[in-house]
Order: C-alpha cells, then structure tokens, then sequence
C-alpha cells in the first residue's frame, strides 16, 4: 500500500508503503543495522517491534511507514505515536546506514509531522500539539535536521550498564515489605495502578488506562514473569521491577516506587534481586535508560548500584506545532 501524495516526497529509487505482519523481522533487522553501525551490536529483536506495534493508540495502518527500495529492501521506517493524549506525540525516523543523506529521515519527519498535526486533539481544548524526536548525541545531521525545522532540545537520556561478573549485593527489604513475582489474572490492575501514580513525576510520561495497558504489555512473547517483581506492603503495591533478556544482557524495562516509599532503599532492593536473577542466568550485564534530569534522584539511586553511563546519550528534542 502506498500512501496517495506521500512518496513523491522520496527521491527516486524509493517508494513508500504501510507495514504488515510480515514485516516485523525486516524492521527490526533495520533497527539492528542500524546500532550495530554505532555501536558495533544490538539488542533489538521481533519481540520489541511486535510491542511497539501493540502500543495503544498506534494504528500501524495510520501511524507507520516503510521506505524500500524499487527493489523491496527495506531501507527506512518511520512512526508518529500519540504519548500522552490528546496532543503529546513522540516520533521516530530510521534509516539505514547505507541509505542516509539521501532526504529519507526529511521526508519521514514530515509525514510524521503531519500526521501529529492532524491527528491531535480537539480544536479549542486548550493544548497546543506537540511532537517529541530523538537522537543520538553523535549524529550532527540529524541534530542540524531538527533545528532546521524548528525543533528544540529538551532532554538528554543515558544508558546505565553495570556489569554482573561480580555478584552484586543482597537486596535489603524496607520493613513491612513482601516482594514476590507477579500473578497474571490476579495483579495486573493494582501494578498497573502503581506503575501509572509512580511515572506521573517523570518528564512526558506515557499514559494507559488498564485496558490499553492490558493489551499492550503482555504482547511481547519474550516476556517472563519471573523477571518480574512486585513489592507490597499490605494489600498496596509499593513498587515494581521489569526486566527483559535481550541478545546484550538484561534490560530493566520499568522500575516503579511510589512516593509513599521512596527513600527507603525499596529502589535499590528491587534493583539487587533483579540484577541476582540475570546474572544466575548467565548474563553479562544490566541496562537501562535514565532521564538525566530525572527529579525521583533515580540518577543518583542508579549510581549507588555501580551502574554507569554506556553507549553516549540520545538527546530529545520538541516542537509545538501548528493548528493544535
């Protein structure tokens, strides 16, 4: 499918189409062509794109697009996501290393655009639409792209490693705290509403009521509830730790206290007993990412757990666009 007007955006040799089902594993082979070229590997797989696709409000029919070849390479991809409704978006243009300075990330940027622009909120609700982009701290062109079109920074965001060849300290639970893994068809609406109260003090949180929540999160065929923890205290939850295996290690997906608990080491336990868990399975590190300026202190909490800066920082930038 080709979208009418869109592709003569495109230089020639290029056209544009939807994604289907049958693209996840060629999208997420682009994602890994892509950080491999930086970083020299990647832990990006088909789960992740199947969980990116299942993102509440994403319509990949609407929201998504595909750059190939005349030959049907894939070569980019591209993503407008509604973050937090009604006019809060987030967007995402990949190419291939081998197919950049080419006017692919432009001409994804502006269907991204444009799709934000027309599918915000209501007229005369007040709140002006606007679009999140992301990039990494290394690429200049990118970073020039954006300013070109009037975006601004806003935030940088860190990957924090720390490597489990050591066994890391044993995890001291606050008093009154019971840690145990969560139970499917028991736990999901109170996790779900401990996970949303806790990430409400983080810089554009993404927001989901329990049923996007619900059809969103166990979508990821790769997701193993024993990686993931939840601490009550009572019949409340407290908090919560996520983690995924990935082809790099062990990535803490969601990590979630809640501000009746914080400063009391809750943070830093759940950290150790997810960190003792992947390493007992063989894997040589725990990853995260971390709003730099986060006001939690989670910068702070991490540190204290020996995690350290890895990889560079990807860096946010935003614009408030028109007619929202």
């Amino acid at each position: 499918m080709t979208s009418s007007g869109a592709s003569s955006s495109l230089p020639p040799g290029y056209r544009l189409r939807r994604p289907n089902a049958g693209d996840v594993s060629a999208v997420a082979g682009l994602k890994q062509a892509v950080e491999v070229a930086r970083h020299g590997d990647s832990d990006v797989t088909p789960a992740e794109i199947l969980e990116e696709w299942a993102l509440p409000r994403l319509v990949p029919d609407e929201d998504c697009w595909l750059v190939e070849t005349t030959s049907g390479e894939l070569v980019g991809y591209g993503l407008v996501w509604i973050e937090d409704p009604p006019s809060v978006f987030v967007a995402e243009q990949t190419v291939h290393p081998a197919h950049r300075d080419r006017g692919l990330s432009e001409a994804l940027l502006g269907l991204c655009e444009t799709r934000a622009a027309g599918a915000a909120g209501r007229p005369g609700d007040g709140a002006p639409t606007n679009l999140g982009v992301w990039t990494h701290e290394d690429d200049a062109s990118r970073r020039a792209r954006y300013e070109r079109h009037g975006f601004r920074y806003a935030r940088t965001f860190l990957r924090l490693e720390v490597d489990l060849a050591e066994a890391p300290a044993m995890p001291v639970w606050p008093p009154g705290i019971v840690v145990r893994r969560f139970r499917r068809h028991r736990d999901e609406a109170p996790v779900h509403a401990a996970d949303e109260e806790a990430f409400q003090d983080h810089w554009r949180p993404d927001r989901m009521d329990l049923d996007e929540w619900l059809a969103f999160r166990f979508e990821r065929p790769d997701l193993d509830l024993d990686l993931w923890w939840v601490a009550w205290d009572g019949d409340e939850v407290a908090g919560s730790l996520l983690a995924l295996e990935t082809p790099l290690g062990g990535y803490i997906d969601t990590l979630a206290v809640r501000r009746p608990w914080r400063g009391r080491g809750l943070g830093r336990a759940l950290l150790r007993a997810g960190f003792a868990e992947l390493r007992r399975r063989g894997l040589p590190r725990a990853y995260l990412g971390v709003d730099s300026e986060n006001p939690t202190g989670a910068m702070g909490l991490y540190e204290s757990v020996g995690m350290r800066p890895k990889r560079g920082a990807h860096l946010v930038y935003e614009k408030d666009l028109p007619g929202g």
